[in-house]
This record gives structure tokens, C-alpha cells and sequence, in this order.
């Protein structure tokens, strides 16, 4: 047995004895899902936990588990009282999920290909999606819901945001220790200086953005060193993909290893494909960024 299996091993171990004392049955279901029945039916992701665990030393495990899984269970035995809104709107934010995460009760809207943003209750010990029964309940329309959820996300402050240069290209990391890191990405142009281009974006996870501005030829990036002015942007595509894969591999809370274009606070996936070490964009965005920087003004 490799130790990467024996600690999946382990971990699964752990879940189980954790689940059982607090009067749960537990078997593992697809998905990489521990499904757990008792009074409530609901699932642990064991790829979550494993992402967890590897912050911790292995002696915190037994611990990290019981917190982790009794918070689970904590939050659906004793549902808070939501019927206040007055009281329940300062605990909203919105937060961005794997798109597989909608089992069609949550309030929740696509946010980007293979992500959706939900509306959550945020408290002290945790954090749990609202449903649309709930949100029904409440006096005001589902689309006021997410408005006020944003907007506790940014009165919540600001992402760190610094340079790093990788491989000869730089870009911008946002992070924060936040379950809501990801939802920033809805006003970037806040933190970037963002023109008509857009940037290449990267949500690998919960706490990280990672955004390419992507500059005309009048900019301060060389886009002539390739025939149609491409070659930083594929530069920066090629680095991005890569850390977006490590990052989601690593966790915690991961979302997605894709490439996203941001343009006017929508987000297009892009669907890349290797040539060798190199990211190859699809051809339609090359397109769309030709024609952009052979606009009037732009050379």
C-alpha cells in the first residue's frame, strides 16, 4: 500500500469513527463523498478533508476530523432561525461553489462555466448554503438576495493583492483567508487596472484569484514578438494554466483548474489544449483579440 493510499486509509478510518459516535452510518458513495445517515442525510468530501489534512501534522488528524465533521453535522441538527430577516441579512454572503455542489435546492446562480455563486449563511462556527425555500420565506426577490450578499463579501475588506513574475511573466495574485475569495472576481477591475482586453483569469480555489491584464500592442506588454501580437498573452495563458492545476490540486476548498477570459465582469472559459510545454488557445479568442488591437487607436 502506497502512503498516499494508507492515508486516505486512515482518513476514511477517522470519518467513520467520528460519524458512528455521533449515531451516523457511513459508507463511501462516487464523487470521493462520504455519505453519512442518521437523523439527517448529508455528504463529506473526503478530497476536501485529504486538502485539510495535508496543512496539519498527522497527529492533529484524529482533532482536525471530529471539527470538521461535527461542524458538518452541527449545522444540519441545529438549523439557526432564519425566519428574522432584519436579524439574518448581516450573515449573508455569497460564495462560489464546483458547479456539481447544486443539487437543485440551493439559491444559487451560475457564476462561470463549471462554477455557481450561492447565497450562504455566515456565522461564528459556520457556514451553510441557503436553500430556496428559505429564500422564498424572506421579503425581498432572490437576485436583492445575491446583491446583498456581494456586498457583505466587500464590507468584509479587501483581498491582498501582490505581483509575482514566473517565468518571465507577471501577474496578480489576490488572496485572502476567506471562504469568499473567489466572489471578488465579480468586480476585479477594483483591483486591477483592467482596459477593453480584459484579463486571463484562474480560480483555483476559495482563497486565491490569479488575473493576466491583457494590454494592447500600445501597452506595456511586447505583444510584437509573435506574428499577431500573441506572444505574452500565450506566456501568460501557458503560467496561469499551471498554477491554477497546482493550486486546485493543493486546496483547500478547490473550484477550478481551468482558464478564464475576464471581459467586462463576465468570465468565458477557455478551453485550452497543450503543444508541447505551451498553453494553445482557442482560436475564436486569438480572433476576437486580433481584431481588438486592429481597432483605430490601438497600434
Amino acid at each position: 500500500m502506497t502512503q498516499a493510499r494508507h492515508d486516505d486509509s486512515a482518513l476514511d478510518s477517522l470519518v467513520v469513527l467520528v460519524a458512528e459516535s455521533l449515531g451516523y452510518a457511513c459508507q463511501r458513495v462516487p464523487g470521493d463523498v462520504m455519505l453519512l445517515e442518521g437523523a439527517n442525510r448529508l455528504h463529506v468530501s473526503m478530497r476536501n478533508l485529504r486538502q485539510l489534512a495535508r496543512l496539519v501534522p498527522r497527529d492533529d488528524w484524529p482533532a482536525l476530523v471530529s471539527d470538521h465533521v461535527s461542524t458538518i453535522v452541527t449545522a444540519i441538527e441545529e438549523p439557526l432561525d432564519l425566519s428574522n430577516f432584519e436579524l439574518a441579512q448581516h450573515l449573508l454572503r455569497t460564495r462560489i461553489y464546483p458547479a456539481e455542489a447544486d443539487n437543485g435546492i440551493l439559491a444559487a446562480r451560475p457564476f462561470a462555466p463549471g462554477l455557481i455563486e450561492a447565497v450562504v449563511v455566515d456565522t461564528p462556527t459556520t457556514v451553510r448554503t441557503v436553500t430556496i425555500e428559505e429564500a422564498q420565506a424572506w421579503p425581498v426577490s432572490l437576485d436583492s438576495l445575491f446583491v446583498l450578499g456581494r456586498a457583505n463579501v466587500r464590507s468584509d475588506g479587501p483581498l491582498q493583492c501582490e505581483e509575482q513574475e514566473v517565468g518571465g511573466v507577471r501577474f496578480s495574485v489576490l488572496q485572502g483567508w476567506t471562504f469568499y475569495a473567489a466572489t471578488h472576481a465579480a468586480w476585479l477591475e477594483d483591483y486591477l487596472e483592467l482596459g477593453p482586453y480584459g484579463a486571463l483569469v484562474v480560480v483555483p480555489s476559495r482563497s486565491m484569484i490569479a488575473a493576466y491584464p491583457i494590454q494592447g500592442r500600445s501597452g506595456a506588454e511586447p505583444w510584437a514578438i509573435s506574428p499577431h501580437g500573441h506572444g505574452p498573452v500565450v506566456l501568460a495563458a501557458t503560467e496561469l494554466q499551471a498554477q491554477a492545476q497546482h493550486a486546485y490540486e493543493e486546496g483547500p476548498g478547490s473550484l477550478s483548474p481551468h482558464l478564464f477570459w475576464w471581459r467586462a465582469g463576465a468570465l468565458t472559459l477557455l478551453e485550452t489544449q497543450y503543444d508541447g510545454d505551451s498553453v494553445v488557445l482557442p482560436k475564436d479568442f486569438l480572433a476576437v483579440l486580433t481584431t481588438l488591437t486592429a481597432e483605430p487607436g490601438s497600434s
